[in-house]
């Protein structure tokens, strides 16, 4: 009995091993991660340019990122409770397709030239519950598919395929328009998302038993709020996460493409250029924690945010496109020094049957002041307040709020 115990352990660990592209069904979540998220970036700068180009009021294009938000947010939970109870593979393919047919909606728009600022607001609330569905389930799929020390390389290279999309996103969706116009952009989109969803056909899970009676939905609600509640890491993240987003979220995603076009007076590839130094910056962060692994991740997720803050403030004080690309790549790998260690910490301490509701609690959570940040920033430029001077002062308080972090002995004692 004690030999075959002993067997079982060395088999185990030998399969920790296992280079994590030795396993089929993680090689084809990457594949469809490869497609799915550049195709997104590649519909994201087309429409984002779109709306700059059909309506002046700056109001509207705060919108688009508002309307995004507002499903996520509202339904991520339902997302999360989703992906515990069904096949998470039908989700990611519900979710790739069902944004390639609104891709399709917006190119008829386009083709009987009826699009309006209303028709891309919609369409960003539809991409918005898409996404509510799609995050829990990519995010607890991983978990199911790696062992649990090839956690933090199998993130990092899941990173990398979310981080190559604003590199590869960004630069084909400029020279798209530049080339064939919002038609071709968007048609790339759609083709990049149907290959996505084909790929992800081909996952093959490993069918649990099901011979007890699964509770209702509401228990399996209340179970992970419980869970959520009594997790202490979780909680802290969470408070930190909450506050942090409400600064960051809003002034930088809604910033960007308004000093590119209003103060640099740039064009579509200007935007590509600041979008895919964006890219570059967080895939070599991915890279790098691909390839070492993290002794004090809690402490290195602290520094990193003050770091975050003060380069952040300090790109408001921007003065053309290639300085702000350079502090962009600068944040952007930072945030990999983040979020990376962040999911890791949650995936490793969570039991596997609540990691859908865990991922989903912890954007719905964490990014509640999301929507509200979309808004204010909004409401502040529509009154004249300069988006240089938002995002300088939400720098600041980010630094303070990541500088009064460092007392959070939950997250700095942390170990993988």
């Amino acid at each position: 009995m004690e030999g075959a115990i002993t067997m079982e352990a060395v088999v185990e660990k030998e399969q920790m091993k296992v280079p994590v592209f030795k396993n089929k069904n993680f090689v084809l979540l990457f594949i469809s991660a490869i497609f799915s998220s550049p195709g997104y970036y590649v519909y994201l700068i087309g429409a984002e340019w779109l709306m700059l180009s059909i309506n002046d009021n700056r109001f509207y294009f705060g919108m688009l990122f508002f309307a995004a938000s507002i499903p996520r947010l509202l339904l991520l939970t339902i997302g999360g409770l989703i992906a515990d109870r069904f096949n998470k593979r039908t989700i990611l393919f519900c979710s790739d397709l069902s944004r390639a047919i609104l891709i399709g909606i917006l190119i008829g728009f386009l083709l009987t030239d009826s699009i309006t600022a209303v028709h891309l607001i919609i369409l960003a609330a539809c991409f918005g519950i898409s996404d509510a569905f799609s995050y829990p389930a990519m995010n607890s799929l991983t978990p199911i598919l790696l062992n649990e020390e090839q956690l933090q390389r199998g993130n990092s290279f899941m990173q990398m395929t979310t981080q190559i999309s604003p590199i590869l996103g960004p630069a084909l969706g400029g020279t798209l328009i530049a080339l064939l116009g919002f038609e071709g952009v968007f048609s790339v989109s759609l083709a990049m998302l149907l290959l996505a969803s084909i790929a992800v056909l081909f996952i093959r899970l490993k069918e649990e038993s099901d011979e007890a009676e699964k509770p209702s939905p509401w228990e399996d609600f209340k179970a992970g709020w419980n869970y959520a509640r009594k997790n202490e890491l979780v909680v802290s993240i969470v408070i930190m996460a909450f506050f942090l987003n409400f600064f960051f979220a809003g002034p930088l995603a809604i910033g960007l493409p308004i000093m590119v076009k209003d103060i640099f007076q740039g064009d579509a590839v200007s935007l590509a250029t600041v979008q895919t130094a964006m890219g570059i910056g967080a895939l070599i962060g991915a890279i790098l924690l691909a390839s070492i692994k993290l002794k004090k991740p809690g402490y290195v997720m602290i520094i990193s945010l003050i770091t975050l803050g003060v380069l952040y403030t300090v790109t408001g004080f921007s003065v053309n496109t290639l300085i702000m690309a350079g502090l962009v790549a600068a944040m952007t790998f930072t945030t990999q020094l983040v979020n990376i260690p962040l999911i890791t910490m949650l995936q490793q301490t969570t039991d596997k049957k609540m990691i859908g509701r865990m991922m989903s609690f912890l954007m719905t959570v964490s990014t509640g002041f999301v929507p509200v940040s979309f808004v204010v920033t909004s409401v502040l430029i529509a009154i004249g307040v300069g988006i240089q001077s938002i995002m300088i002062v939400s720098g600041i308080i980010i630094t303070l709020i990541a500088i009064y972090n460092l007392r959070n002995k939950k997250i700095l004692e942390f170990k993988f």
